[in-house]
């Protein structure tokens, strides 16, 4: 098991992401937008600069995050076009990267849509998964409120329904908590078994009832008995901090800090190292 960070939390310039990165002893990276936009679409030249810096430092590229299916089913438009050309794209630049891992998501829900559209979420879902199969790349499904995968449960019945291998979780407990969910136990007890990695930020309400992520061990997500859990529990991949709390330099060096702190509290297993 590896500890990563989104390397946007830090900066959209890959070199400067890094060299902050390296000081604090990450040496894995979630690629999602750089300076020329969101992947894949980014400029060639700014892809070249990744794998350069990749191999200068020595570094590890855990999953790019395209962005897919942060849609809703009425974008018709945007839905053929992401099934039928961003996919391939995604896997293109994952392949170019040397990676496997891509994180999508699992549709907006838009206002009154009716329960009956879940038939169609798990089709097109399903249908990314085989793809993923067909040219071997994994696919981890990230919940986010106001999704139909907002939610531990909700994210389980989606992976549940598909039973794809190459279709597994992105678990981020502070978007289940946003959905209204009590991540920890209750919503990882249902998606566990489903879980590659997970999203590691905090969430809070605040008193008007905005929606505000925070450095962690300031919200309400148990990340003590989160963390104790997956020391023990399914194997998982990453663990990777995604601040979302300005400002990002300060709260991401202060996130590393306090998740090595609690990881190093707990005796593991052999077959748990954290790198």
């Amino acid at each position: 098991m590896r500890l990563a960070i989104v390397s946007d939390e830090i900066s959209k310039d890959i070199r400067k992401a890094v060299e902050y990165g390296m000081e604090w002893g990450i040496t894995d990276y979630e690629i999602r937008t750089l300076t020329t936009g969101r992947v894949p679409y980014v400029a060639n030249d700014e892809i070249n600069l990744v794998k350069e810096v990749v191999k200068e430092y020595d570094l590890n590229i855990s999953a790019i995050s395209p962005g897919l299916f942060k849609i809703s089913l009425l974008d018709e438009e945007q839905l053929k076009l992401q099934i039928e050309e961003n996919i391939y794209e995604s896997f293109r630049l994952a392949d170019r990267l040397g990676i496997r891992n891509v994180i999508i998501f699992g549709f907006k829900r838009y206002a009154k849509e009716p329960q009956s559209d879940y038939i169609q979420v798990v089709h097109i879902l399903g249908r990314m998964a085989s793809l993923a199969e067909k040219y071997g790349f994994q696919l981890l499904l990230e919940n986010e409120p106001g999704f139909w995968a907002d939610s531990g449960v909700n994210t389980a019945k989606i992976l549940d329904d598909i039973d794809s291998n190459n279709l597994k979780a992105n678990w981020d407990p502070a978007n289940a908590a946003a959905a209204g969910e009590i991540p920890y136990p209750y919503g990882y007890l249902a998606i566990r078994k489903h879980i590659r990695s997970i999203h590691v930020k905090d969430y809070r309400r605040s008193s008007n009832g905005e929606h505000n992520y925070v450095v962690v061990g300031d919200g309400v997500v148990d990340w003590q008995g989160q963390f104790r859990a997956i020391m023990h529990g399914v194997y998982i991949n990453y663990i990777t901090i995604e601040t979302h709390c300005k400002p990002l330099i300060n709260n991401s060096h202060r996130n590393i800090v306090k998740i090595i702190d609690m990881l190093e509290d707990y005796e593991l297993d052999e077959s748990y190292v954290i790198k």
